[in-house]
């Protein structure tokens, strides 16, 4: 048992909470960013798909649309895979931004079109928004990372994870993610998004053996899967149940060709 625990804090949460703060500033930038944006009325989700599913006109379209904005959720695990992994400038996360809100447009359809009316943005207003958004972001990644690290570490110490996660590996081999840690990482997003980050540190980069294809087939994939489970009870409250299965099987089926697409485009590229 002491083992287990002098294992947990020393392997598990004290190098996946220092990582973490080598890219905190940049993602703190960032949810400054996004809270100019939506709290402008330029557009809605960006914060919280849950809580813009609850606000949001119940019509499907629209919905559909906010299922594929990326949350703040979402937020480290783009940064940390573009300019940790790959290298790539932050300009890599606002194309993924760009690409993730370019197909909820079109899947959402012309409902999405229509920009609210803009509003006046205080700076006091602004300011006290900008930290309540990253201190809430804080405690949502915290408590993300801790149960990520908790339940990885416990089924990596009992030998668990890579035959349950070896089970799926089939379904994910033509987007190059057979990897079962890779996959780990994913299972837990469906959780919360930002268990994602958890799962990646509590890792490695290096165990998770990703090539730059495989890595971006990872981001595509991560960026438009299915919703968290938050936000799935949030669309059966709002248009049923049916609705919140039909929204997870179709944001995965998207996810899945996407990143096919871009996986075997990488290949024939040789990256």
């Amino acid at each position: 048992m002491l083992d287990f625990i002098t294992g947990l804090v020393m392997d598990g949460f004290l190098p996946v909470f220092l990582t973490l703060l080598d890219f905190l500033p940049t993602v703190v930038v960032l949810l400054v960013l996004v809270a100019l944006f939506e709290h402008s009325g330029l557009i809605l989700g960006f914060s919280c798909t849950t809580l813009a599913v609850g606000i949001a006109p119940k019509d499907p379209r629209y919905i559909r649309m906010l299922s594929f904005i990326p949350c703040s959720a979402k937020l480290p695990v783009l940064m940390f895979m573009c300019t940790v992994v790959l290298g790539w400038s932050i300009f890599g996360v606002a194309f993924l931004y760009i690409l993730a809100l370019t197909i909820g447009i079109i899947l959402g359809g012309y409902h999405v079109l229509a920009i609210p009316r803009l509003r006046h943005i205080g700076f006091r207003d602004f300011i006290l928004l900008i930290i309540r958004n990253i201190i809430e972001f804080l405690k949502r990644i915290s408590l993300g990372l801790v149960i990520a690290v908790f339940a990885l570490y416990t089924l990596q110490f009992f030998n668990l994870l890579i035959p349950i996660m070896s089970l799926f590996a089939p379904i994910f081999t033509p987007i190059g993610l057979a990897n079962p840690m890779v996959l780990a990482c994913l299972v837990f997003g469906l959780v919360a998004k930002e268990m994602i980050v958890g799962a990646i540190l509590s890792f490695g980069v290096v165990a998770l053996e990703l090539t730059t294809a495989s890595a971006i087939s990872f981001i595509v994939f991560a960026l438009l899967y299915t919703p968290c489970l938050p936000t799935l009870t949030a669309i059966k409250s709002k248009l049923g149940l049916k609705h919140a299965a039909k929204t997870a099987g179709f944001n995965f089926l998207v996810a899945y060709i996407i990143a096919f697409v871009f996986y075997n485009l990488c290949v024939i590229l040789t990256l």
